[in-house]
């Protein structure tokens, strides 16, 4: 009796692991009733505003009570962004007016799910679509209130009367938002804040540029992203971004340093040659060499080989070349070519 009720309770276990799946679903307003909801993979944080046909992953109408379900066991374990969309276009996702993203009636939300996570989207008390969420673990409201802090942050915007207050609610704005999506202790979540201020035609990108070269957040949030999802096109992208605006590291360029270490060598052997050379020049041969090595030095000058030297001084060529070795040695020379910078 006590194997058969292990045995069941395995297979209960078994069971709630296989058959766990996700559940997105919510209530539309009498605006969007009888039109189709998508369910969308948002693989890059950056074009979440976007509806390409290419990332729907399920696509269902809307019921007879207003509802829409999404269900299912194929998304990722991991934690990810999604997005349900629907608009009054027309029923056609891949026509023109999704792809460029023109449907003037239309609603969406972006949130951070995975395969196990039951999400319920109500209307608000004022009828409004995706403005509450229920039924969720914290990191599935985290965008909900990512939007809800900015949208705190920035409500005495429109009572400034000078650049110096909106430069002031900015850059408050810009500490506070990534303190806050920090708290959330999802790195994802920090990403989509990330994507609100730092984006190409965010409100906050030039305050953002100003703070990356001063802030140790951008490589912390990526030591983060690094640790919990070291494999995801996130992550990718993240360095992507990063690398644009400002580069993580300055990598130490070892061409270029080996470069200027050879051209400080040339420099200062040049620089060595010359001072001997000058030393060299500034020494008088006449207080350093004998009468006979003087006279068999200036012949060399002009251009004699030993034997012509031998015969100009009427000595022999061995003589001569005893001579030539002492004055090598005296001058601190190596060969007739440095003969002459001594005349």
């Amino acid at each position: 009796m006590k194997y058969i009720s292990h045995l069941i309770f395995c297979c209960f276990l078994f069971s709630t692991q296989v058959y766990a799946q996700f559940e997105f679903k919510g209530k539309i307003n009498s605006n969007f009733q009888g039109t189709k909801v998508y369910l969308l993979n948002v693989e890059d944080y950056s074009k979440s505003d976007l509806v390409l046909a290419s990332n729907i992953i399920q696509e269902i109408k809307v019921d007879s009570i207003g509802e829409f379900n999404f269900s299912g066991n194929f998304l990722s374990e991991k934690n990810k962004f999604y997005k349900i969309h629907l608009d009054q276009c027309n029923n056609d996702i891949t026509d023109y007016k999704h792809l460029l993203n023109e449907c003037s009636t239309s609603q969406s939300v972006v949130f951070i799910a995975n395969n196990k996570d039951s999400i319920y989207f109500p209307l608000n008390s004022l009828g409004q679509m995706f403005c509450s969420i229920t039924h969720v673990k914290e990191h599935t409201a985290a965008v909900q209130k990512i939007d809800s802090i900015q949208d705190y942050l920035l409500m005495d915007l429109h009572d400034t009367k000078s650049d110096t207050q909106r430069n002031i609610i900015f850059e408050n704005y810009l500490v506070n938002i990534q303190n806050f999506s920090k708290s959330l202790n999802e790195p994802l979540a920090e990403l989509y804040a990330y994507k609100l201020y730092a984006s190409r035609n965010s409100f906050g990108r030039d305050y953002y540029l100003k703070n990356i070269k001063k802030s140790d957040y951008y490589n912390s949030l990526l030591s983060r992203l690094e640790e919990k999802y070291p494999n995801s096109d996130y992550l990718k992208q993240y360095k992507s971004d990063l690398k644009n605006d400002l580069p993580l590291k300055k990598s130490v360029n070892y061409t270029l340093v080996l470069l200027c270490l050879l051209l400080a060598s040339i420099g200062l052997n040049v620089f060595l040659f010359r001072k001997n050379k000058k030393k060299k020049s500034k020494l008088n041969y006449k207080k350093v060499l004998s009468t006979q090595e003087q006279k068999v030095f200036e012949l060399m000058q002009k251009g004699l080989q030993n034997k012509n030297i031998a015969s100009e001084l009427f000595i022999s060529i061995s003589t001569v070349k005893t001579h030539i070795n002492n004055i090598y040695s005296k001058l601190n020379i190596n060969s007739r070519k440095e003969v002459d910078q001594f005349f």
